[in-house]
């Protein structure tokens, strides 16, 4: 039987299933977790506890990843979606480098940004538990290795997919928006689309997410390690913020090249009226959870 491509309504299903049922079983392990203290006698609180320890943020991953992996395989089972080929050496040595330049390149003005909420009273999004030896190594697989593939063969493998039939700059910029706002929190709403862009970027110039996967884990890994080593540059100096500016401007400029480049010669096709419905019902429902999620 002729597979067919990813299409926008693919898309938007694989996204909406994957993120509304993540969350549906994290609820589920976490209930569950409830009822497990309440006939074993213990406190209701216990079980929250756990789940703010870096094992029970452990568990929480990688079921709520588990899903996010069964839905990619779910949705592309019957599609015709290469996305992995051998990868360079040389490519990931320096998609890596990559990385690490736009590491440090957007930590000033993620760090400004970070001051300018703490300054405005508003919570950022921290780990819920003492970063130590231990639970830095337990990290490393629930915010290092899990996000890195399972976010990529979401977004990348899918979302991107689905969307890129449709334009290069709408592929690119929508994907990130969607990435973005996946991350459901104020403070880690510029990163991750900035970050996204890149990703997306690589992907349509590579059409291999094993160097989007590399990308991702390096940025993860740079946040965690700083996390743990707790550096924290945050610094309200005009001299510090002028130099987030001025790096923040030079990798809008750079991502911004290379998304727009050559999208005029492109061809592109047309969005189904079909397709059009599935995309604005998974951008509603995602814009409210979003908003409430920030609101809560």
């Amino acid at each position: 039987m002729e597979q067919k491509k990813l299409t926008i309504k693919d898309s938007s299903i694989a996204f909406l299933s994957a993120f509304l049922f993540s969350q549906l079983a994290v609820a589920i392990v976490t209930i569950i977790a409830m009822f497990i203290c309440n006939i074993a006698g213990v406190e209701d609180s216990s079980y929250l506890s756990f789940f703010n320890t870096s094992y029970g943020y452990l568990i929480l991953a990688s079921v709520m990843y588990l899903v996010v992996v069964l839905a990619f395989f779910v949705i592309n089972r019957k599609k015709d979606n290469p996305i992995i080929s051998k990868p360079s050496a040389k490519k990931i040595f320096m998609y890596i480098g990559i990385a690490i330049l736009s590491f440090f390149a957007l930590y000033p003005i993620i760090t400004t940004i970070d001051s300018l909420l703490i300054d405005l009273g508003i919570p950022l999004n921290t780990i819920p538990y003492e970063m130590n030896t231990g639970n830095y190594f337990i990290s490393l697989i629930s915010l290092v290795i899990l996000p890195a593939i399972c976010e990529e063969l979401l977004f990348r493998g899918l979302v991107f997919k689905g969307l890129k039939p449709y334009g290069k700059v709408f592929s690119i910029t929508i994907s990130a928006l969607i990435f973005s706002l996946y991350h459901m929190s104020i403070d880690q709403t510029i990163y991750p689309f900035l970050i996204g862009l890149l990703l997306s970027v690589i992907m349509y110039k590579e059409n291999n997410i094993l160097y989007c996967i590399a990308i991702h884990l390096t940025n993860n890994f740079l946040s965690l390690t700083f996390s743990y080593l707790n550096i924290n540059l945050i610094f309200n100096h005009w001299t510090y913020i002028l130099l987030a500016i001025i790096l923040f401007l030079l990798y809008l400029t750079i991502v911004l090249y290379f998304t727009i480049k050559g999208y005029k010669n492109e061809k592109k096709e047309k969005i189904t009226a079909e397709g059009k419905w599935y995309f604005l019902i998974c951008l509603i429902i995602l814009l409210i959870i979003y908003i409430l999620s920030i609101i809560s």
